[in-house]
């Protein structure tokens, strides 16, 4: 039987990998299982059962850095699920502004319509984290340098460095165009970051 003493050993020593709640609460489970069944089958103490259990969970709790842009480091395991929840950020953003650009093409008003309404969502919602969720001035300043709108600033970077290729007549439609996109698709990445902030889910902000 663990008792409270060992516990809260076991909940620091989890906390000092910074792991998201989620995450954290699945993780203490099974080291509370895992050593609970050693003291019980094997004999072991509390201080030896521990130890093999964090030996065993050596690689999936190394710390290593959460995205090739970023500095920040977090668990491996919660790396997979960050990555995981990257990709579906960046499909979203990617289908919402497809379907932006194209209603660019069909009617410009009505594209402008949608990101001034978009820029709307995304006030209303810096205000509710910062006034709800204490999401602070320095949190959207590291946010602006987070790896997925990094992503997106280097390969806007590199269609404009492409499009100067084109005749300047036809790049400079099209480089309005593009600029466009690009902040739809931003936008709508950070909508998403914020949401995600809102609800405690770990996206490196």
């Amino acid at each position: 039987m663990i008792s409270l003493e060992q516990e809260k050993q076991i909940t620091a020593y989890l906390n000092s990998k910074k792991l998201s709640p989620q995450i954290f609460d699945e993780v203490k489970d099974h080291f509370m299982m895992q050593i609970g069944s050693l003291m019980e089958n094997e004999g072991k103490s509390f201080q030896e059962a521990f130890l093999a259990a964090r030996i065993s969970w050596k690689r999936e709790l190394e710390m290593v850095r959460a995205d090739l842009l970023s500095f920040k480091k977090i668990a491996r395991i919660e790396k997979q699920v960050v990555q995981m929840r990257f990709r579906k950020i960046t499909l979203v953003s990617m289908v919402f502004s497809g379907a932006g650009f194209l209603l660019l093409q069909v009617d410009s008003d009505l594209f402008m319509n949608l990101q001034i309404l978009l820029f709307i969502v995304w006030i209303a919602m810096l205000l509710y984290n910062a006034i709800r969720k204490g999401f602070r001035v320095s949190n959207y300043a590291s946010m602006n340098f987070h790896p997925l709108l990094v992503r997106t600033m280097l390969a806007g970077l590199a269609v404009f460095y492409i499009g100067h290729g084109m005749t300047a007549d036809y790049w400079k439609i099209l480089d309005l165009q593009i600029t466009k996109l690009f902040c739809t698709y931003a936008l709508a990445v950070q909508l998403q970051l914020l949401y995600f902030s809102s609800k405690k889910i770990n996206v490196l902000v």
